[in-house]
């Protein structure tokens, strides 16, 4: 058993590597200053994912920027590029809302399954939480938060599963807030997807990314919970951190109100979890009246 588990392991990672060298190799079709179908030019890449590459463009027709994906999945194969392809693209085709990229056009370039959608201005809290090192209290965390839960609500009342909520994937500009990369995205009602997606997880993977891929509304509520967390943490002093080898949890750690708690263990599932977006909207709207006294 240990010796297939090791070359499991060894097979996946060799399988990985060659997947991203020959990515790496078709980016020479990608590169900056690139035209590509003789209207997207290629201004710089935007970042690398398990699913495909992203790239910003300018339109020379419309004279807008824009962003191409490129999907190439670091595993599955041509197959499975094709299912991530008609998913991300389904779902964007469904989506309607001045905070989810609008999708452009499809089309295939040397072989590869591409897309342009709608360019997001903004930060991404990636971005402000670990470059700019801006801080969020308790009160601009759940406003924040606040602000993402209605866009979840209208993904879900259509039936879709955001399933990355994220640093990453949530952009802010000035009081606006947007939700961005819909690769994972998959449908509520998803027992085909959870069978086609099973390369999503693989049965060694930690329990948080089973969480967080899970077909349910509560994956995106736990996201929602780890979003809030890195918000939270932004104004956390180190210096008063537990001594090294010690995780006395972010519980003990955090001074926050006890109902920004009880948000917080709904959120991860280690209370009761919450079924619907708009009991989360209306405990934190309850919350942000509290934190004004």
């Amino acid at each position: 058993m240990a010796i297939q588990y090791i070359w499991k392991h060894l097979w996946r990672s060799m399988n990985k590597k060659m997947n991203e060298a020959i990515r790496l190799w078709d980016d020479l079709w990608f590169r900056e200053g690139s035209i590509i179908t003789g209207r997207y030019r290629i201004e710089r890449k935007l970042g690398m994912g398990s699913y495909g590459v992203a790239y910003l463009c300018l339109d020379v027709r419309s004279g807008k920027r824009c962003v191409m994906k490129r999907v190439t999945p670091i595993r599955g194969g041509t197959e499975r590029a094709q299912f991530i392809y008609a998913k991300e693209t389904g779902m964007l085709e469904l989506l309607h809302h001045p905070s989810i990229p609008a999708l452009y056009s499809k089309f295939r370039y040397r072989n590869h399954l591409c897309f342009t959608m709608e360019y997001m201005d903004g930060k991404s809290l990636d971005t402000l939480l670990f470059q700019e090192q801006y801080p969020f209290t308790e009160r601009a965390s759940l406003l924040l938060i606040r602000k993402l839960l209605p866009i979840v609500a209208y993904m879900h009342s259509i039936g879709i599963l955001h399933r990355d909520i994220s640093i990453a994937n949530v952009v802010v500009e000035g009081e606006h807030v947007k939700l961005i990369d819909l690769g994972l995205a998959r449908e509520l009602a998803g027992a085909e997807s959870a069978v086609e997606d099973a390369l999503d997880i693989e049965a060694d993977d930690p329990s948080e990314k089973i969480l967080r891929r899970n077909i349910h509304v509560t994956s995106d509520y736990y996201a929602i919970g780890h979003l809030l967390l890195f918000l939270l943490y932004s104004t956390y002093n180190p210096k008063e951190r537990a001594p090294s080898g010690t995780d006395p949890g972010w519980e003990l750690e955090l001074t926050l109100h006890p109902d920004t708690k009880k948000l917080l263990r709904r959120l991860l599932l280690t209370e009761q979890p919450y079924v619907d977006v708009r009991d989360i909207i209306i405990d934190v709207n309850r919350i942000l009246l509290a934190l004004k006294d």
